[in-house]
């Protein structure tokens, strides 16, 4: 648990995925390019969301990060 004041200092972002790829020798893992906007780009994520999103499902989603 983390006070009020703590959680206001954390840095949330939206970010919209652009690209997903299935992660070779995994069965859980999916490799996502997001977007965050020009303030600061792209970044790769590596999540475990293969059990529930097929790469073509989730591209173009949107979602929330900690920066």
């Amino acid at each position: 648990m983390i006070s009020f004041d703590e959680f206001q200092k954390i840095d949330l972002r939206v970010g919209a995925i652009i690209a997903a790829e299935k992660v070779e020798g995994s069965d859980k893992l999916l490799k996502l390019q997001v977007d965050l906007g020009p303030e600061i780009g792209y970044r790769q994520i590596i999540a475990g969301l293969d059990q529930f999103y097929k790469p073509e499902e989730i591209n173009g989603k949107q979602i929330i990060l900690v920066v």
